[in-house]
């Protein structure tokens, strides 16, 4: 009776470890390439007067490669148009490198990073070109071969200052929702 449950137990034990081993979860695969669109705003905001905010909205397209899944560098170009003037428009990029969780992984994403913008206004056969340093956060949601993302950035303000003709402290903003493809 002995050997029968010892026999027993060893044949179960064996039987155990080899469905654990069957049931080894597989590594998640990462996507490191991304490209999308979506949508891009931005404000202007004197602390003095709302009413001397500038607002844009129009488009955006971004690429960007996570080396991993906790680091990112991305580009994204957009075009807007002012809201209240639709004779000024605003092109440009941004360029940034991202840490955080889920850049490259299934699930949910959150990150924050530093880099660099460019932005050119045009009005009526004139241009001003502002660029310089902006810190950003993310937060979205990896699904494996899609990606949204909400992405907002705070620029360096006092670049649009000389194109400003109101006196004040001005806080610069970006925010943009884009859907991206993973691959």
């Amino acid at each position: 009776m002995k050997k029968t449950f010892q026999g027993t137990l060893l044949l179960s034990s064996l039987l155990l470890g080899s469905f654990v081993q069957a049931n080894e979860l597989e590594p998640v695969p990462q996507k490191h390439w991304s490209i999308g669109a979506g949508a891009y705003a931005f404000t202007l905001a004197n602390d003095n007067s709302s009413s001397e905010d500038l607002d844009f909205s129009g488009f955006n397209i971004a690429a960007g490669y996570a080396v991993n899944n906790h680091f990112q560098i991305r580009a994204t170009y957009f075009s807007l148009e002012n809201d209240d003037f639709s004779a000024i428009e605003s092109d440009g990029f941004d360029l940034m490198a991202y840490g955080g969780v889920g850049l490259s992984k299934k699930g949910f994403r959150g990150y924050g990073g530093a880099g660099f913008f460019s932005d050119k206004w045009s009005a009526l056969g004139e241009n001003e070109t502002m660029s310089g340093f902006q810190l950003g956060g993310g937060l979205g949601y990896n699904w494996g071969p899609a990606a949204l993302d909400f992405v907002l950035t705070l620029r360096q303000a006092d670049e649009y200052e000389d194109f400003m003709y109101r006196t004040g402290t001005y806080v610069a903003v970006s925010g943009n929702l884009t859907i991206s493809y993973l691959f």
